[in-house]
């Protein structure tokens, strides 16, 4: 095998090592999120799907760690037949994420209408706080995690002596009040807004930076492939 060839062997198998990392940890984001979307998700309209990224994350993740490995074992093994296999399930991987990220683009393009539905569900979970106690555990736990109070902040609570939920105030604090120190002034519209946005952003970035791994895996692997073959006809002429 000539140098070349030696140089992209070693990088496919490089590559894939990176590659395997890279599955692995978009399936333990997958699972951390599924795990925390659960105590939010309600606060998000149900046409913009918050279950299903977690578990596409899930899928792809899976995937892209089992990938890895079939890609490793096609660069060690020198077998065309896999390295190629390697590359066209990259190519696919390419599409599928390409076309997902074409309808999260359709989906979440109106940034307006976005933060208006948002904003919406919040104030409906809001304005029934009092008529149910799951209803108030989610919109406490919703004001704990993003340090939050109300819909727009603290002035949407009207309680007498201008009290406010623990869930208002750092460390719960059972004695929260409008003019407690440690009150959170934002309102959870817009944070609860700002996390879904920031969420879609990241996944948007993630979902770049695997593409370009792919694109960069598949050339090498058929790369790879095609010095195998010139190898192997070389030496059948020789």
């Amino acid at each position: 095998m000539g140098c070349s060839t030696t140089v992209v062997k070693y990088l496919v198998f490089f590559f894939n090592l990176v590659f395997a990392i890279a599955g692995a940890g978009l399936l333990a984001l997958g699972i951390l999120l599924k795990l925390r979307n659960n105590d939010i998700q309600n606060f998000i309209p149900d046409k913009y799907h918050l279950g299903l990224p977690p578990i596409l994350l899930i899928i792809i993740g899976s995937i892209i760690f089992v990938t890895a490995f079939f890609g490793c074992c096609g660069a060690i093994r020198e077998s065309t037949c896999m390295l190629t296999t390697f590359a066209i399930i990259l190519l696919t991987l390419l599409i599928v994420q390409i076309a997902i990220g074409a309808y999260a683009f359709l989906q979440v393009g109106d940034t307006a209408d976005l933060k208006s539905s948002v904003t919406q569900v919040v104030e409906k979970s809001f304005n029934q706080y009092n008529s149910s106690k799951s209803i108030q555990e989610e919109f406490d736990f919703l004001q704990t995690f993003l340090h939050c109070c109300g819909v727009k902040g603290v002035n949407d609570w009207t309680w007498e002596g201008g009290k406010l939920p623990a869930s208002c105030c750092g460390n719960n604090n059972k004695n929260c009040t409008v003019g407690s120190s440690n009150a959170y002034k934002e309102g959870c519209g817009d944070k609860t807004y700002q996390w879904f946005k920031n969420g879609l952003d990241l996944l948007g970035i993630l979902a770049v930076a695997i593409a370009s791994i792919e694109i960069i895996g598949a050339i090498f692997a058929l790369c790879l492939s095609s010095s195998i073959k010139n190898q192997l006809r070389r030496e059948a002429y020789a």
